[in-house]
Formats: C-alpha cells, sequence, structure tokens
C-alpha cells in the first residue's frame, strides 16, 4: 500500500502495524465486522490455554494483512489487490457464537451442507451497511466467494491467507510452539500458474521446505489444540446446551434459518455472551446447568476413550459401523447409557473424534475429494502437485477416537455401560 494511502494503522502482535486505507476502514466500522470482536477465534479453547481468547475481529485483520502480502508477491494490479484485501477482511463475517461449532446447530435447522459462509455471501449481499462501505467493489468482493478464480484461492485454498494466519495467530495466543513455520519464506516463494485459461495459486521449488513446515504445523495444531479432549467437551456442553434451548423455545428456530427475512436481524444479536445470557436467563434446568459448568470450568469428565483402530476394537466390522454412527444413534445412545445409569441424557455425551489432516495427500486423492491441491511451479515452467515433490513419502493415517464423558461421580461405571450399549 502507498504510504498515501493509509488512513489507519492497527498493531498487531504478528506483524506490527497493519494498514488500512479509507475504504478497507469503512468496511471494518460496519456492525457486522465489529460484532466479530465478540466472537472467540478457539471456541472454548481458552479452557485449556487461558490466553486463548483472541476473536473473530483480529484474524480478519491479520487475514488483510497476509492476502495484501501475497498480492504483493504476485505483483498484482491495485485493483485486483483491493478487492482481494476486501474480500479477506469480511472473510468470517459469517461466523456465529464460539466460531465453527455454530455451524452444528445452523446444520439442524438449514441442512447438513450449510456453512458460515453461507451467512457470510448474505451479509455482503443485503447488509445495507456493508454495501455502502464497499460501494463499487460490492459485486467484485461477491464474486471471490461464490467462483473458483486466483481471488478465491489466495482466501481459500489448500495455501491460503486464512490459514497462513490463523495458525500463527492460534499458536501464540494458546501459548504453544506447534503452528510455527516460516511464513516469511511461503509468501515468498508464493507464484501462480495459468492453465486452460484459469490462473491458480503456486509456489515456486524454493519454498518446499517451508511448505513441509506449514502442513506440519497444521496437523499438530489440530491434534494438539483444535482437536484437544477438554476443549472437545466443552464445545459439546454448550451444543447440548442450544440444543436444549431450541426445544424450549429460549432459542428460535427463525434466528438460525437463513431464508427467513429477518435472519440477518436475528444473527447479528447472537454472539458468545449473549447466547449464554439468553440460556442462562430463559433456558430450563439443564441448559442453565450445562452452560454455568462451562463458565465455572466444571466440565463433565471422560470416562471412555477408544482409539477406533485395531488396537482399540480389534473386529474391523464393529470398527466400520461405530465410524459410521449418524446423530440420531450418538443422541439414542447416550439416552441408553444415562437411563442405565438413571441420570439425565443432558449429562451423558459421546462424541466421535475424527482428525483427517493429511501431510502428504495423494494428487489423485485430492482430485477425487474436489479439494484444492497445493501447486509447485518447477523451474521448466511446468506444474507439479506438492506431494510429487516433497523429499518424503510419509502418510499420515486418520486419526480416530471415541470418548464418553459424563459427571465425574459415574466415571467407573461408565466403561462396561457404553461399551454395552455402543455393542463392543
Amino acid at each position: 500500500m502507498q504510504h498515501a494511502d493509509i488512513y489507519k494503522s492497527i498493531r498487531c502482535p504478528l506483524y506490527g502495524f497493519v494498514d488500512l486505507n479509507k475504504l478497507e476502514t469503512k468496511v471494518l466500522d460496519t456492525p457486522a465486522m465489529q460484532r466479530l470482536s465478540r466472537i472467540k477465534q478457539l471456541s472454548h479453547s481458552y479452557i485449556v490455554y487461558p490466553s486463548a481468547v483472541h476473536n473473530r475481529f483480529e484474524h480478519s485483520i491479520g487475514t488483510l494483512w497476509v492476502a495484501g502480502k501475497i498480492c504483493d508477491t504476485l505483483g498484482l494490479p491495485p485493483e485486483q489487490t483491493q478487492v482481494i484485501r476486501l474480500a479477506a477482511l469480511l472473510h468470517d463475517v459469517g461466523q456465529g457464537p464460539f466460531s465453527h461449532i455454530w455451524e452444528e446447530p445452523m446444520r439442524w435447522v438449514n441442512g447438513e451442507k450449510f456453512s458460515h459462509e453461507e451467512v457470510t455471501k448474505k451479509i455482503i449481499e443485503c447488509d445495507p451497511d456493508v454495501a455502502q462501505a464497499l460501494g463499487g467493489y460490492k459485486t467484485e468482493v461477491l464474486k471471490v466467494f461464490t467462483e473458483g478464480t486466483l481471488n478465491s484461492d489466495i482466501i481459500s485454498s489448500s495455501l491460503d491467507a486464512d490459514k497462513l494466519d490463523y495458525l500463527r495467530r492460534d499458536s501464540y495466543h494458546s501459548g504453544v510452539s506447534y503452528g510455527r513455520f516460516d511464513i516469511d519464506r511461503v509468501i515468498h516463494t508464493i507464484c501462480k500458474l495459468s492453465e486452460e485459461g484459469r490462473d491458480y495459486l503456486a509456489v515456486n521449488e524454493k519454498g518446499i521446505d517451508a511448505l513441509e513446515n506449514y502442513r506440519l504445523a497444521r496437523y499438530a495444531m489440530h491434534s494438539q489444540v483444535y482437536e484437544h479432549h477438554t476443549r472437545l467437551i466443552a464445545d459439546d456442553m454448550f451444543l447440548k446446551a442450544v440444543k436444549l434451548a431450541l426445544s424450549e423455545k429460549c432459542l428460535k428456530e427463525k434466528d438460525l434459518t437463513v431464508s427467513s427475512k429477518t435472519f440477518l436481524q436475528d444473527f447479528y444479536k447472537l454472539d458468545d455472551y449473549s447466547v449464554q445470557c439468553r440460556i442462562l436467563e430463559h433456558g430450563g434446568i439443564e441448559s442453565k446447568d450445562l452452560i454455568l459448568r462451562i463458565r465455572n470450568r466444571n466440565l463433565l469428565k471422560r470416562a471412555l476413550k477408544i482409539p477406533i483402530t485395531e488396537v482399540g476394537i480389534p473386529d474391523a466390522i464393529k470398527r466400520r459401523r461405530i465410524m459410521e454412527m449418524e446423530k440420531e444413534m450418538i443422541d439414542e445412545t447416550e439416552v441408553k447409557i444415562a437411563e442405565e445409569l438413571g441420570i439425565n441424557p443432558a449429562y451423558v455425551i459421546v462424541h466421535l473424534q475424527s482428525i483427517k489432516i493429511k501431510l502428504y495427500e495423494r494428487f489423485s486423492e485430492i482430485i477425487e475429494e474436489k479439494q484444492k491441491p497445493i501447486y509447485v511451479l518447477k523451474k521448466n515452467g511446468l506444474p507439479s502437485s506438492f506431494d510429487e515433490e516433497t523429499p518424503f513419502r510419509l502418510s499420515l493415517k486418520q486419526i480416530n477416537r471415541l470418548y464418553v464423558f459424563c459427571p465425574e461421580k459415574y466415571v467407573g461405571q461408565v466403561e462396561n455401560i457404553a461399551k454395552d450399549k455402543l455393542g463392543l
């Protein structure tokens, strides 16, 4: 950004000062964006890592900074760079309370294919404050989220500004080293390649080692932070409370229905604090208690942990049956375990954990699953896939675990009961 264009500078613990122009500042100052300061980036991870209380607002600013640096490296023209920076700033504006876990109750109402990006697109398209702030850039910014282009790759792909920022930011605020990688080297080696009229994001061969570090960081953060079992139970207790609150009409389905005429108005009222307060003020006994337990760190305890492998479950047919359990079957199992214990089903949680981050995906698998591969632009000018260029030929198995959580006093009784009800 030219110095004359700088309207505001915001200090960031990772990058120093992040410079914004007047247009970007207007977007940042909209109520839709300011709401993100009340949405925790890592949901209930603060229960495990007390300093992990950062929010989606600061991550959005960081993503803008990273996206801008990628644009500079690629030598993109000012107009295209501006569209990408605005899209980076807005990419998480559709996140609900406690970030990604809010997508679960949204799926209960809007269908299994729902993602927060649907809300992001609706906000960009329908929010008058955001539209006014974007001005003539609205249509082009919306295209970033609806069309597959180089602009889209910079915001959402296997190697994008979003991931590059949140790995380092989450690592920094959690106080762990797992998410650290050489971001300067990654950005410096990013390039683009053109194929059949479409530009793709890639890295040149000099960036391969930095990419190895980046993908190891992704796996380690998922394993040690994002999927920590204490965070899992806090998230699940919150979801139980939300489900109860919906049945009690304390929360209303229209608040979560994207097609509702008042959806944005209702959605903007929801953040981490307001959802908890609404349940505490108007919810039933169990939903209130679950929220209070989270607030006071009086969580349900881990009563059973089984790796879904031949070590944990020798019978391959049973392993597959467990992994393919639908939500309804999990709910039924929770009720059966609770009945055996003589307690309310609200206090029994069965959780299937699946960590799917692969370090070295085969190109054929990526294409089959319609993922976006990481391309490497070789010195001879030909594109290659990262798995073909990595010096390692390692494959990481998907990590699958079965957890059962319950009140501490029942922990000793649950293992045999749970195995019986699960057919193990």
